[in-house]
Parts: structure tokens; C-alpha cells; sequence
């Protein structure tokens, strides 16, 4: 597929020193990529699917686990935790991960053929929203995609800091081979499993204001925290793949998962091609 879609000229790309930082530590910040306006309306779009305004398959809306599991009383949004694959479904959501200010730093880290392959709103509400434990992307997308790297980026709907349930990182960890992921008890972790032998005090805090963006290689480390504020810490998290990956497994077994999105550039045969353009209808039934 050629769609010629790419620009010439990349208003967002890397700068030099920007390079250097992520070659250095495997994650990059940048504020102000988006506006209150921008996120707000984004928020509007997840909440409207979670009220049963907008058509979505309920099979991609997750609860709080502790309301989930009874063991708290929330309603509406604020039993929420998170919507997968928003893009596949709605068009903002398909708009955002195809924007160019998420995408243009893309193209100096993984080329100009880019693929989406997974995405999710995330809202950590109030006092009940858990966070997840040490892991690397690359754990899990492994079993999928033959490649050396996936991107990650992490927009913040909300400010994200220690109180709410920020992100934590581990600087340089994107060089350091996969580790061991263990299983772990509890409501909501056995979405996640816990990289073996890694050291909370190497951690370091990544706190933002709204709008803000970080990238970040599949290897590095990271994790996030419970919510012990009395504010949300919404999130929109979206995942890329280089076009010049290939299938980890057979034809047999690449239904597992979301549908591969398009996003830039072209995509090859003989690589991972099974890709959507545009939004999947949702079914009646849903």
C-alpha cells in the first residue's frame, strides 16, 4: 500500500539534544503538545462511550477492580479504569493517534512506516485508581511482532504527580534485556505481571501537566501508582509498531488482539499488512 501520506517536512520532529536524551535514557517528555480544549474533548468522547452515547463494544469497557470486585461504591466514570482500543472505534481517537504530534518524533525512531497496535483511555479515578507494577511493553508485545523496539506515548488528560498516581521510570533500563515477569495477586494486577528483581529506589517520577507527552521505548521500565488524591489522573496511552515488522507467529494465530491500524507512511506484503484504515463498524449487538 503506497498512501504517499507522509510529509516532506516534519514540523514536529526530534531535535538533536531530544534525540540524545531518549539514545540516553530510553523516554522523552514533551509539554504543551496538546491543548485543554483538545483534551477535554477527547475526555467528552470517552465519557459519552462509558453513559452509552456513542456505540462501543462492551467487551473493551473495564471497571475500577475494587468496584468490580465490591470492594468500593463508585458510579459512572468514577468506576471507570479504562476503554481499549478507542481508535479503532471512533474517529477522534483514530485522529489523535494519527496526529502529527505524536507521530513526527515516530518517524526519526522507528522510520516512516508506522502501524498502531494497541490503545486505551485510562481514568485512575479518586482514591480508588490502582496503579500497575514494574514491566517492559516488549514483555508482552513480543508474542505478537518480531521487531527491536515498539513506541509507547503517554498523553496526560489531567496534571499526573505522586498524589494522583504518576508514572515511574527507570533511566537506561531500554538497554537492558527483557526480565523474568512474575504473577501477582490482587484485583487489578493480574492484567500486569511484576518484573522480577527490579529496585523501587532506581524509580524515578515523572511528573507532567495536561497536555503533556512522553515516549517511551518498550524495554525501559516503568510503572505507575495508586491514586490517593481527590483528583482524577486521566491518561490516553497508544502504542506503534515499525511497518517493517514481521508476525511472531503463523497466519493461524494473528487474530489474538486488536486489529493492526494504519497511521503513516506505507505498509509491505511480505510484513505485518493486516491492517485497518478506517473505524470498524461496532455491531448491533453491542
Amino acid at each position: 500500500m503506497n498512501t504517499k501520506s507522509t510529509p516532506q517536512t516534519r514540523q514536529f520532529a526530534l531535535s538533536p539534544d531530544e534525540l540524545s536524551q531518549w539514545n540516553e535514557n530510553g523516554y522523552l517528555v514533551r509539554l504543551d503538545v496538546f491543548t485543554a480544549a483538545e483534551n477535554d474533548a477527547l475526555r467528552q468522547v470517552a465519557e459519552d462511550i462509558v453513559d452509552g452515547k456513542r456505540p462501543f463494544p462492551p467487551a473493551h469497557i473495564d471497571q475500577n477492580a475494587l468496584v468490580r470486585d465490591k470492594k468500593a461504591e463508585k458510579a459512572g466514570i468514577y468506576a471507570m479504569h479504562k476503554i481499549h482500543h478507542p481508535s479503532c472505534y471512533c474517529p477522534e481517537f483514530l485522529a489523535r493517534v494519527r496526529d502529527p504530534r505524536l507521530t513526527d518524533p515516530l518517524v526519526d525512531l522507528l522510520g516512516p512506516d508506522l502501524l498502531g497496535i494497541n490503545n486505551l483511555f485510562i481514568w485512575k479515578a479518586p482514591k480508588i485508581g490502582l496503579g500497575f507494577p514494574w514491566h517492559q511493553d516488549k514483555f508482552y508485545f513480543r508474542s505478537r511482532f518480531k521487531t527491536e523496539t515498539t513506541i509507547g506515548t503517554w498523553t496526560a488528560i489531567d496534571a499526573a504527580d505522586r498524589g494522583n498516581g504518576c508514572l515511574y521510570v527507570i533511566p537506561g533500563s531500554h538497554k537492558w534485556d527483557i526480565f523474568q515477569h512474575d504473577d501477582l495477586e490482587g484485583s487489578q494486577q493480574n492484567e500486569f505481571k511484576l518484573a522480577r528483581g527490579v529496585r523501587d529506589e532506581d524509580g524515578v517520577a515523572v511528573e507532567v501537566p495536561p497536555g503533556s507527552v512522553i515516549w517511551f521505548h518498550s524495554h525501559l521500565l516503568h510503572k505507575s501508582m495508586d491514586n490517593h488524591s481527590l483528583r482524577f489522573r486521566r491518561s490516553y496511552v497508544s502504542h506503534y509498531l515499525s511497518a517493517h515488522a514481521e508476525w511472531a507467529h503463523p497466519a493461524s494465530d494473528r487474530g489474538r488482539g486488536q486489529p493492526v491500524m494504519w497511521i503513516r507512511g506505507e505498509t509491505f506484503p511480505d510484513k505485518v499488512h493486516e491492517v485497518k484504515r478506517d473505524i470498524i463498524p461496532v455491531p448491533k449487538s453491542a
